[in-house]
């Protein structure tokens, strides 16, 4: 309880001193829960009454990107070291028709849509130690449930369709300026980017990070103008049949407007001068080519980008693959074009923990101030869980100790702290005796 209250005194100016106090009861709740993370749950673990904890639910106006980022900016901000944005969405599927946005979304589990709760996250990545750290969430709202407006929409779709459509441009028609999409993904990153962006920019103005990481959903040409806006360089991924082509490389003759764009790429015989490396994996029995390229694509327009061709082939089976990795950055090398884009998947791992340990699958919370703080409140956990397993490690001189290691120590010192029912319990005299491994190696995994 002491490594998370000294943790928290530098969110005094977010919280009030009491609502400071309940929220370092309720993390230490949640580091010692077994089951679901629920307000009745954090209640029943924790000194608060169950009204206490609802109450501090409901607060209002919480700045949770803040909360994030003056953890990071303390406990894990070192000057001088690059780090990476990464953003991404978490589906988390609902049954009830109460919850706030409640839509249909897809679901990469259940691989299909399905009746849930969508929420868009930026991390910062810590590129030397392959770690990812929460700075804030939106929900995503789309109202796509009636059936009726789904209905009406094919009808109106199909009235078009009959109506016969004269061929070519219609006289008088204008060029029309870029407009942004209107897609939900789309408006919920340009206006979370903008928050991250404005807030960095008065409390850590000398952060080094200049690449954003995106999964293939992202790699089209509005989100790299969106990234551009923000001063950040996009890495994201194309199809694996993308159409590329490489710029011109002959003489221009004559006059007019100089070709920019050569030969399209075939990427299923790619030139040998584009050859970098091949790396071979002796666990997986594959053997991956790599080459290295500038082109252009039609899907963005006069844009020249840094093309990175990932070739696998399985030395038994011969079957051949291949990923396609792309930044608008033409002067990062290969190899941390691979590297930052494989560091992408460490919010994955953020979402694992949030949903599998801090109560994000769990949350039973249907209005919007209680859902956006359950929400918060997990990933928020995320961060701080991270922050107090490294103390633990040392503490108990165990570098391999993972969450539910974490977890278990928390829980061991509130049963015995409950059993023995001491006020002057003391958590540090505790974890060096014997009685505190026997209840710990009930459930640990490395302790």
């Amino acid at each position: 309880m002491q490594i998370i209250t000294k943790l928290l005194d530098v969110l005094s100016g977010q919280f009030s001193a009491t609502n400071l106090q309940h929220f370092a009861i309720i993390i230490d709740s949640i580091l010692g829960i077994s089951n679901s993370v629920t307000t009745l749950s954090v209640a029943r673990y924790s000194s608060l009454s169950y009204r206490t904890v609802q109450r501090f639910y409901a607060l209002k106006d919480v700045n949770w990107l803040l909360v994030n980022l003056f953890l990071f900016k303390h406990f894990i901000y070192q000057k001088g070291k690059s780090y990476l944005f990464a953003a991404d969405e978490t589906v988390k599927g609902k049954v009830g028709k109460q919850t706030h946005g409640l839509g249909r979304f897809y679901s990469s589990m259940a691989k299909q849509v399905i009746r849930s709760v969508s929420f868009l996250v930026i991390s910062i990545i810590d590129i030397e130690k392959e770690k990812s750290y929460i700075l804030g969430c939106k929900q995503l709202i789309v109202n796509n449930l009636s059936k009726v407006a789904i209905t009406q929409d094919k009808k109106n779709k199909s009235k078009k369709k009959s109506k016969t459509k004269l061929k070519g441009r219609p006289k008088g028609s204008k060029n029309k300026e870029k407009s942004e999409p209107e897609s939900t993904s789309y408006q919920v990153l340009r206006t979370l980017l903008d928050l991250v962006q404005s807030q960095l920019k008065v409390f850590l103005p000398e952060l080094n990070c200049f690449h954003i990481v995106l999964d293939g959903f992202y790699g089209h040409e509005d989100y790299l103008l969106l990234a551009a806006k923000n001063g950040l360089n996009i890495i994201s991924k194309f199809k694996v049949n993308a159409h590329l082509i490489l710029p011109y490389q002959g003489e221009q003759l004559g006059k007019g407007r100089p070709k920019t764009l050569g030969d399209k790429v075939n990427l299923d015989n790619l030139d040998e001068k584009f050859y970098i490396s091949t790396i071979h994996d002796k666990d997986s029995n594959i053997s991956t080519k790599v080459y290295q390229f500038e082109a252009f694509t039609p899907k963005m327009a006069g844009l020249k980008l840094n093309i990175v061709v990932m070739v696998h082939t399985h030395q038994i089976t011969k079957q051949v693959s291949r990923n396609i990795i792309f930044t608008n950055d033409l002067a990062l090398n290969t190899l941390k074009v691979i590297k930052y884009y494989s560091l992408r998947f460490q919010i994955e791992f953020d979402f694992r923990d949030a949903k599998q340990f801090y109560g994000l699958s769990d949350f039973k919370n249907y209005k919007e101030t209680q859902v956006t703080n359950a929400v918060n409140i997990a990933f928020t956990m995320t961060v701080v869980g991270k922050l107090v397993l490294e103390k633990y490690k040392i503490k108990l001189d165990c570098p391999n100790m993972g969450i539910i290691d974490l977890k278990t120590v928390f829980r061991a010192q509130k049963c015995a702290e409950i059993l023995l029912n001491n006020i002057n319990f003391d958590h540090d005299e505790f974890l060096n005796s014997p009685q505190f491994l026997k209840i710990a190696r009930l459930e640990a995994i490395h302790i």
